[in-house]
């Protein structure tokens, strides 16, 4: 049975006892459960997205259009790209912006104001447009939950359903540290404890999904069979 974020709430409003909104508003914890399964998602790196998009000839540089962080594998026509520096390329090919012909490797923007800049430019620049010719993986962000309605407070929240306990437990740290009536430092630091031994786990997990022949959980169907592809998300 999948942890929705109202099995959550129920056991936040239980150990603070705040299920009256006097210490919180229901916007406050909200913001507490974002926080805490960013939080899990960007230190153990457990739901990574795919994405397929389309190739048009003489184009480089390709974004993504779902949101997430670090690009970590790229492959043109089901074939993988070695990852590259500009420096790199600009140090061996004079006229590596505008060389064409079959990409061999990836590059991702010098800069990055924030880790979310999802962009990546093909060496060599494609000669040829080809559909659904590009498949970019990169870490995806979860479901953000709220308890806003009913509706949303009956969906499953986005992480491994064994490591759910982790959510609550950060909430409650970050509950216990507000500064607030209900403010305790002793209570906040053993949650913050229980939280970061799941947080472990989950860490572990996570790295022990290599070497793996699993499917991307999307897009669902790739046109090859290629190795080494990664889950969206761990199950269990």
């Amino acid at each position: 049975m999948s942890v929705t974020y109202g099995n959550i709430l129920d056991q936040f409003n239980d150990i603070t006892r705040d299920a009256s909104r006097y210490h919180f508003t229901q916007a406050q914890v909200d913001r507490f459960a974002v926080r805490a399964v960013r939080e899990l998602c960007e230190r153990a790196r457990y739901k990574d997205t795919a994405e397929q998009i389309n190739v048009v000839a003489g184009t480089a540089e390709y974004s993504a259009t779902a949101s997430g962080y670090d690009v970590f594998r790229v492959e043109h026509n089901d074939e993988v790209l070695w990852p590259i520096s500009k420096d790199k390329l600009r140090h061996a090919y004079k006229n590596f912006a505008t060389l064409s012909g079959r990409p061999r490797f990836y590059y991702l923007t010098e800069i990055y104001d924030t880790q979310d800049a999802l962009t990546v430019g093909l060496f060599e620049v494609p000669s040829s447009s080809l559909t659904n010719g590009l498949r970019m993986w990169y870490h995806g962000y979860p479901a953000s939950p709220s308890g806003a309605s009913a509706l949303t407070k009956a969906v499953a929240v986005d992480i491994p359903e064994w490591a759910a306990g982790a959510m609550l437990f950060y909430m409650l740290y970050l509950a216990f540290t507000a500064d607030t009536k209900l403010q305790s430092f002793e209570a906040a630091a053993v949650y913050k404890l229980l939280y970061e031994d799941i947080l472990d786990r989950l860490v572990m997990r996570s790295r022990d999904r290599q070497p793996k022949r699993w499917t991307s959980g999307g897009p669902s169907s790739p046109t090859l069979n290629v190795l080494n592809r990664l889950p969206e998300r761990i199950t269990g």
